[in-house]
């Protein structure tokens, strides 16, 4: 214990001296204490990337998964660096049954990536039987989207309410995109994106799509 809190009670110094760091694996002290040390120290100086990074390498997911939603997922999405939130929540993904509400948090962003690519290959293909089961697909998610920020409350920045936006607004994008044999397929999908957690000017845009979807609804039947 005593050699665990002189790891953490000197971790600035030994932090910035590779000599001192290799000195300290020489010693065999666990390179886990390392990791809680400095997630410790990053945190404390506000580098939640730097403590999210060592809270990873030291195993602590519920921890980790914390930090990554409350304070890193929504600048790296909002900046698109795609590749490292991806390869985050990979990390994460491997430890999700420790993780409490996973799929209301770093589950999103996986579940997220995967829901686009399939709509944009199926989009690519002109597959006009898609709608629907893509519809229902982002009716599910819109529902996770919704109840995380119900879930994690105040916790949530502005910035992940942003984040959120961008991906309901993405999907619905690949909706209105997607042939359809049928005008009725389009109105439901149109309704089905009013409870999606979207700005009030994209909400608007889609029920004045969804009213002149019903009145051409009307126009054409005999």
């Amino acid at each position: 214990m005593k050699n665990e809190q002189a790891i953490s009670e000197y971790c600035e110094s030994w932090s910035r001296d590779d000599a001192q760091r290799q000195y300290i694996v020489e010693l065999g002290i666990p390179e886990e204490w390392m990791h809680e040390a400095l997630a410790l120290y990053h945190e404390y100086y506000g580098d939640k990337q730097g403590a999210l990074e060592n809270l990873i390498q030291c195993g602590n997911w519920k921890k980790a998964h914390t930090i990554f939603v409350t304070s890193v997922a929504h600048s790296m999405f909002l900046s698109s660096n795609h590749q490292e939130v991806w390869r985050i929540t990979s990390a994460l993904e491997n430890h999700k049954y420790e993780i409490a509400d996973w799929d209301l948090g770093a589950g999103i962003y996986i579940d997220f990536y995967i829901l686009k690519n399939s709509m944009q290959e199926r989009n690519a293909m002109d597959d006009s039987g898609s709608l629907e089961e893509m519809s229902e697909s982002c009716r599910s998610f819109f529902g996770r989207l919704n109840e995380s920020l119900l879930v994690w409350g105040s916790k949530l920045p502005v910035e992940s309410r942003a984040c959120y936006s961008k991906m309901a607004e993405e999907l619905c994008a690949l909706l209105v995109d997607t042939p359809s044999e049928t005008l009725n397929l389009p109105m439901g999908c149109l309704l089905m994106m009013l409870n999606a957690p979207v700005p009030d000017e994209s909400r608007s845009s889609y029920l004045q799509d969804a009213l002149s979807v019903f009145t051409e609804i009307l126009c054409s039947d005999p």
